[in-house]
């Protein structure tokens, strides 16, 4: 499906009008309040960044030969003389021999996931690691660089496809509340976590580290950040690989209204379709029509009578109703090696809502209390996972212990921020209400929650960042999988075609969200070539998908590692807290 600019002439006038595509209506668009204006284009450095001398430490076993480091920057880099610094942290990784002739930086996106297990995520790969340095960093507002947070801020903890007028007051209250949360408790960092701002942070890295060039490998919400490093500093650029593509010349409302069509496509098509093939074995439908039952079935229970449990000898309490199975199954969809997973969750929600319909709580309490522990462990671990890689708005908070996608961390906190912060968002709750009303009946799993989103009533700072062309760069490759759920595939196709000399790597057959580092043999090899030697395809070319594997047993989230964004917050989790 084709999805058509939403954001019209926003910030521009006093007012102007949003067409929704599909809907005939229309909603007022107040302009940014006055506020400092950033400058288009990067700021000088300053001597004093420029003399700082990073004193390195070893992070993490010595086996992955990482080191980390923390740098100062300014806090607006506009202002860079106001005396208000913070602290990033960045990670390397030399090659095992030698010096390295090039240096390539790695993000994983979110906007906002920490980085710095990029650099020996990258180094693993041994085409890279014989003559690269890897670099990877944490960006401005998360990780082991400064933070800001939403700690406190509501959650949605009501049932999106509830559409009773009391309860999109109460969406509507829960978003606009976020913003003025986050700014309180972010001291005055807020409105400076933007791409602006962070493309010039990992431009001091450069220079830091002597280089006069970066390549760059970017998932998901990095191929934003590194569309923009791109526009910026062109004369710095190298070789360049955005893999799960964000629209990066559109406004963010593009990218997350794709999302609705794309998680339940990948649902429907891929997950239905592969459970219903294994039916045999999984016991969730013998068509995907049957499997889809099961889910809202099971949905409909757990709404009706949520099962709250207490896990790992009572020291975990955990709520499942609607919310929780919906954020679940959505986060299960970034990567096939989760549908065992899930597939295994299903069958045991199912089990404990039917066992607490037919003898109460202490029946469905006697069904976790015969789990082994390493299974207890792996439901509460799965339960209150955070996303990796661009995450979809809307996943909502269940009986106070899930989802929280606005409060406690950084990474969600800098999510929101970036997204909020770097374009214009209509205001006021007519459009995300009316996007819901609209998507929600074709793609439900995601569609009504377009609502909850606190960017519709965001205090934006006046930024300006100029749009992402392609022009005058050399060639960039652009990797994407045809059934990505978070960064749907017309999203890349949309930026490709604008986007000067890129050239498109589709991966048919596929619907993993980070394709480069194991997905695909083929895609892997096209990569490499291209980071190594500079060579690029000549033109748009494809791989072919290499499959869904059959259920294994027994199941576990150890398949979450074969992933590279699993694998990447693997390594992230393994050195961070080093510099503290």
């Amino acid at each position: 499906m084709k999805f058509r600019t939403l954001a019209v002439g926003l910030g521009i006038s006093a007012t102007a009008l949003l067409v929704i595509p599909g809907s005939g209506a229309t909603a007022s668009v107040e302009a940014p309040q006055a506020q400092p204006r950033v400058q288009q284009g990067p700021n000088k450095v300053a001597k004093r960044y420029l003399d700082q001398k990073p004193v390195w430490k070893q992070c993490g076993d010595p086996e992955l030969r990482t080191y980390c480091a923390k740098i100062a920057a300014p806090r607006d880099w506009s202002n860079q003389y106001s005396g208000k610094d913070i602290q990033l942290a960045i990670s390397k990784v030399a090659p095992a021999k030698g010096k390295p002739s090039r240096v390539v930086f790695g993000n994983p996106g979110g906007p906002g996931a920490a980085g710095l297990g990029m650099a020996p995520y990258l180094a693993s790969q041994k085409e890279l690691a014989k003559d690269h340095l890897t670099v990877g960093f944490d960006p401005r507002g998360t990780g082991d660089s400064d933070n800001v947070t939403c700690e406190g801020a509501p959650g949605y903890t009501m049932d999106a496809r509830d559409r009773d007028p009391w309860n999109l007051d109460l969406i509507s209250e829960a978003s606009r509340l976020t913003g003025p949360y986050c700014a309180r408790q972010s001291r005055g960092l807020l409105p400076y976590v933007n791409t602006a701002q962070t493309v010039q942070d990992i431009d001091l890295i450069r220079q830091l580290l002597g280089f006069h060039k970066i390549d760059w490998v970017g998932y998901s919400g990095g191929t934003w950040l590194g569309a923009y490093y791109q526009t910026y500093f062109p004369g710095h650029v190298g070789r360049f690989v955005l893999d799960s593509n964000t629209d990066f010349t559109r406004p963010w409302l593009d990218t997350f209204s794709a999302q609705p069509q794309g998680f339940e496509r990948r649902f429907r098509e891929d997950f239905a379709s592969w459970a219903a093939k294994y039916d045999a074995k999984l016991k969730l439908g013998s068509s995907p029509r049957l499997v889809i039952r099961t889910y809202e079935r099971l949905r409909a229970d757990l709404k009706k009578q949520p099962a709250v449990e207490e896990f790992l000898d009572g020291s975990v309490k955990i709520s499942y109703d609607q919310n929780a199975l919906d954020n679940i199954v959505a986060g299960d969809m970034y990567t096939k090696m989760d549908f065992p997973s899930l597939a295994l969750d299903l069958a045991f929600l199912r089990e404990l809502s039917a066992a607490q319909s037919k003898g109460g709580p202490r029946a469905a309490q006697r069904k976790v209390d015969e789990l082994p522990m390493a299974r207890q462990r792996q439901l509460v671990e799965r339960a209150t996972r955070h996303m990796v890689g661009l995450a979809p708005f809307g996943l909502r908070q269940s009986g106070g212990q899930l989802g929280r996608p606005f409060a406690e961390s950084a990474e969600n906190a800098t999510f929101t921020a970036v997204t909020c912060n770097d374009t214009a968002w209509p205001q006021g709750r007519e459009v995300g209400d009316q996007l819901a009303a609209r998507l929600g009946p074709r793609y439900p799993l995601l569609g009504w929650g377009m609502n909850e989103n606190p960017c519709f009533y965001w205090d934006r700072p006046r930024l300006e960042m100029p749009v992402p062309t392609g022009k005058g760069l050399p060639t960039t490759l652009m990797v994407q999988s045809v059934h990505d759920p978070a960064t749907n595939i017309s999203l890349a196709k949309s930026a490709h075609s604008r986007y000067a000399g890129s050239r498109l790597l589709t991966i048919t057959g596929e619907g993993d969200h980070g394709i480069y580092g194991g997905v695909n043999k083929c895609a892997d090899k096209i990569v490499n070539t291209f980071l190594t030697t500079g060579k690029a395809p000549a033109e748009d070319t494809t791989c072919a998908g290499e499959g869904i594997p059959a259920p294994t047993a027994p199941y576990s989230t150890d398949y979450a590692e074969g992933a590279p964004l699993g694998r990447v917050a693997g390594f992230t989790r393994a050195i961070s807290g080093y510099l503290r």
